[in-house]
Order: structure tokens, then C-alpha cells, then sequence
């Protein structure tokens, strides 16, 4: 299934929705059954797991540490067989960060509080008219900065030093890895056909011209 310009923008429009909000029915419209998401190297196990599984248990996993969650698309290009999309992502650190590292111990970052908001580049490929693969370019090391964990700090040894001396780090490492685990497991929403997401995708470009939404897309039109 080719997809269009505006076919596309709707697509990713979906999918940082979708991921920002942990929307089983949004998530089955845009991800591809064998998606295969690149970023989720440090992430909880679940996360790795092909398809909207995975991808709902990333959600889990950031939202388990942001509150207020979102991503603004800044600029998009698409041909027939990837989109390219550059995002604002926004949040505040209210709950556990937990970063797992390829054969190393997982690391806990505690809240902070504070907010952060940082630019990213993430590419699609498309498959069946939906997202089936997906790798970023992030600002990791700003959003660290504004979070506080970022540079070393007597105040930041510290927090690192309570996680781990309080029993906190073992807390946050077990709650990570269940609510992605429990994210990805009770995924029950059917993968809708390439007819009826074409139809989908159609009824979204017509709802938001009722409804006169700005595109928030570079080079497309309003609709």
C-alpha cells in the first residue's frame, strides 16, 4: 500500500498520539504487526517484542516516567517508502527513569520533578500501509541536562547514591520491566485490514477538515 503525503502526516500524527497516550485502538491503526522498533535497545525486554506489543510497551515505559507527555511534529517529508519526522518531545520526570543498557545493570534515574523539552528526528519505513520499522536521532543528552541528572553534581551522586541505598533502584527496575511487560501482554485490539486503514486514514483527513485542525506539518497543505 503507497501512501500519500497527507496519508503519511496522519500516520505519524497517530503514532506519537498513540505513544504518548498508551492507545491500544490508535496504536493497531499505524504499527504494523512485524514493526520493529531499532530504539528499544535500552529499554525494558518487552519493549523489543515486534508489533504494537513492543510499541505499547515503550509508552508504558516512558509514561512511567513523564507526566504530561507529548510530542509535537515540527517538520515531516515523506516519499512512498519511509517518513522522516522532526518532533518536539516534552515532558516532566515525576516517576522513575530506568534505562537499560545492552549487558550492563539497569540504570535508575530518580524524579526530579522537572521538565524538559528536546528536539528529535525519527524515521519510518513503511509496510502495508502502516509504521514497520523505526529508528531516532534524540537529544538524550539535553533532556538529561534539563531533568538534572546531567552534569555530575554532588546533588546527582546523591540521588544516584539514595536509589540504590534505600531499596528504591529495586523498586523502579521491577515496576519498569512489569508495566511494559503488562502493557505489551494485554494488547487485544485487532490489526486493521490495508482497506480499512486506507478508509481510516481517509476519515481522519476529512475529520480534521471539519473540525479545521492545523496541520503542524512543512510543506502540506491545512485541512
Amino acid at each position: 500500500m503507497s501512501l500519500t503525503n497527507e496519508m503519511a502526516a496522519v500516520l505519524a500524527e497517530q503514532h506519537f498520539a498513540a505513544l504518548a497516550a498508551g492507545d491500544v485502538a490508535l496504536a493497531a491503526r499505524c504499527i504494523h504487526p512485524a514493526n520493529v522498533n531499532h530504539m528499544a535497545a535500552d529499554e525494558p525486554p518487552a519493549c523489543a517484542t515486534p508489533g504494537i506489543p513492543g510499541f505499547l510497551a515503550t509508552s508504558a515505559w516512558l509514561r512511567l516516567a513523564f507526566s504530561d507527555l507529548s510530542f509535537e511534529i515540527i517538520e515531516l517529508t515523506a516519499d512512498a517508502g519511509r517518513t522522516m519526522a522532526h518532533v518536539r518531545m516534552s515532558g516532566r520526570q515525576t516517576g522513575p527513569f530506568v534505562v537499560f543498557p545492552p549487558g550492563a545493570r539497569p540504570v535508575v534515574f530518580a524524579p526530579t520533578g522537572l521538565a524538559f523539552s528536546v528536539r528529535q528526528v525519527h524515521v519510518f519505513r513503511h509496510r502495508d500501509g502502516r509504521h514497520g520499522e523505526h529508528i531516532a536521532v534524540r537529544d538524550d543528552l539535553g533532556m538529561m541536562t534539563q531533568l538534572g541528572h546531567l552534569p555530575p553534581s554532588p546533588r546527582a551522586a546523591w540521588r544516584m547514591a539514595r536509589t540504590a541505598l534505600t531499596g528504591y533502584r529495586a523498586r523502579a527496575v521491577r515496576e519498569a520491566i512489569w508495566v511494559s511487560t503488562d502493557a505489551a501482554a494485554g494488547v487485544t485490539a485487532a490489526v486493521p485490514s490495508d482497506h480499512s486503514l486506507r478508509a481510516a486514514l481517509r476519515h481522519e483527513l476529512i475529520r480534521s477538515s471539519h473540525l479545521n485542525m492545523p496541520c503542524h506539518v512543512a510543506g502540506l497543505p491545512s485541512w
